[in-house]
């Protein structure tokens, strides 16, 4: 009898299988070597043994649903049966999308309004006017955020990361390394607000600086690092995500689809996920009628 596969040969195995197939990023790999390696348990074991274990292991419907996303997709390219697997997944849905609601509902008790937000912005210079400005008026995410600063563009095949330029009477932001880049592609940002070009000014940044660097002037790699940098400087330190909450709200409060459609470009986010998982009011119990 063939000596079964340990998990960390069986997500390796996978994982150089999807390497070669579609681009996975570092933390994808990561995550995937992390909690697999962590089960008490063989991934090849019994969809039966495997339920039963997960459920003993992990109460959090979200927790339950990322080890079932990872093992139903090792088993698979294992040939093995997953049709119990994806039967607890489905049924995890309804609880997600619940867990999600209560979430939204206490962050939305708990933040500022957009009004403040807006008259914060206003009484901010330099650098934290500019993140800002990014978050509230394109929902950029802190990824795009990283830019460098240059005077012309590269050629359209070596356009590797985000940038920023300056021109007479606009900025210029082309970004092409973010989160949803393999669907949303290489995007591009025009900002004509004469407050953000003057302030992007006064940086008297150098082709080739980062808008946020280390201490060298050289590139922050470290997404931790990076992010920290983004929450600290951000206002009330609420960071990208909770103060782009508040601006959906104040978008869908005022029915302006349009600014909602140009977010979603800008962000690189589909309508249905700014509706769902953005949208502070859809943590209410009680819907709104339109």
């Amino acid at each position: 009898m063939p000596k079964k596969k340990t998990n960390k040969e069986l997500i390796n195995n996978y994982l150089e299988h999807i390497k070669n197939e579609k681009k996975v990023s570092q933390g994808t790999i990561k995550t995937y070597k992390n909690v697999g390696e962590s089960l008490p348990f063989n991934l090849l074991s019994n969809q039966t043994v495997i339920i039963k274990k997960l459920k003993e292991l992990y109460s959090n419907a979200n927790t339950l649903q990322l080890y079932l996303n990872m093992i139903i997709l090792v088993r698979r390219f294992d040939n093995e049966e997953t049709d119990k697997l994806i039967k607890l997944r489905n049924s995890l849905k309804d609880e997600i999308v619940k867990i999600r609601k209560d979430n939204l509902d206490t962050l939305d008790q708990k933040l500022p309004s957009f009004d403040y937000i807006k008259t914060e912005l206003n009484n901010l210079n330099g650098i934290r006017y500019i993140l800002n400005y990014l978050i509230i008026e394109h929902g950029l995410r802190n990824g795009s955020i990283n830019l460098k600063f240059v005077k012309t563009l590269p050629a359209i095949e070596d356009r590797t990361e985000n940038y920023i330029m300056v021109k007479p009477k606009e900025a210029l932001l082309n970004i092409n390394d973010y989160k949803t880049e393999e669907k949303y592609g290489s995007k591009q940002i025009k900002i004509k607000d004469t407050k953000f070009i003057e302030e992007l000014k006064k940086l008297n940044l150098k082709p080739n600086d980062y808008l946020f660097s280390k201490k060298d002037k050289s590139k922050i790699t470290n997404s931790s690092t990076f992010n920290d940098k983004i929450l600290n400087l951000s206002i009330n330190k609420l960071g990208q995500n909770k103060i782009f909450k508040l601006v959906i709200k104040d978008t869908l409060n005022r029915k302006d689809f349009d600014k909602l459609e140009q977010l979603s470009q800008d962000r690189g986010t589909s309508l249905e996920v700014l509706l769902k998982s953005y949208n502070l009011d859809n943590g209410l119990e009680k819907e709104k009628e339109d």
